[in-house]
């Protein structure tokens, strides 16, 4: 069993869900998303029904974190949370288990320059794993969000299939993938 964990906002609950949907079918799988904060419990709506196994209590967010073979995370500041910071997670993840560090994404459309020059700023200051900004550059005539911090699936789906491209797991089919993109909102995140 590959125990993967998602830490973070409400984008890595969606990105949690759409993993979860990659390998429904795969009991080889566990993927969980994990609260960092108790203050983040407010944003939990609808929306974040779809996305099963969501961990919340404090005992079993740190056992889930200690047990997991994969942490997708976006780093949140300590004074944030205990937990959900590169240095914390790499005292308490077993030695094997692989990191990935996403960032938390905002974007405003009518300064796209000057948002992407921040999001590059976040990008290099936490040292992620997966640079968004250069899928926001690469489809620069296309909105991805839905709001300044909720992408749409299709920006979802071409992260999670960089996240499959650097842990070497298979993605959608195309049939699957068009599937999904069909839905602008497929989360139905708030908007």
């Amino acid at each position: 069993m590959i125990n993967i964990t998602f830490i973070g906002n409400c984008q890595m609950i969606s990105l949690c869900f759409y993993m979860q949907q990659l390998f429904k079918n795969d009991k080889n799988y566990n993927i969980s998303w994990v609260l960092y904060s108790k203050d983040f419990i407010k944003h939990l709506g609808y929306w974040s029904i779809k996305c099963n196994n969501k961990i919340i209590k404090f005992d079993k967010i740190i056992n889930r974190i200690i047990n997991s073979d994969i942490i997708i995370y976006q780093n949140i500041k300590k004074n944030k949370s205990l937990f959900c910071n590169t240095e914390t997670l790499n005292k308490l993840k077993k030695k094997s288990c692989k990191l990935l560090i996403l960032p938390s994404i905002y974007l405003i459309y009518d300064n796209f320059d000057i948002s992407i020059k921040k999001l590059i700023e976040r990008e290099n200051k936490n040292n992620v794993d997966i640079k968004v900004s250069i899928i926001f550059k690469t489809f620069r005539d296309n909105n991805l969000m839905l709001t300044n911090n909720h992408p749409n699936t299709f920006l979802f789906m071409a992260i999670l299939q960089r996240i499959c491209y650097l842990l070497n797991l298979n993605f959608f089919t195309e049939e699957k993938f068009n599937y999904f993109n069909n839905y602008y909102n497929y989360m139905e995140l708030p908007i």
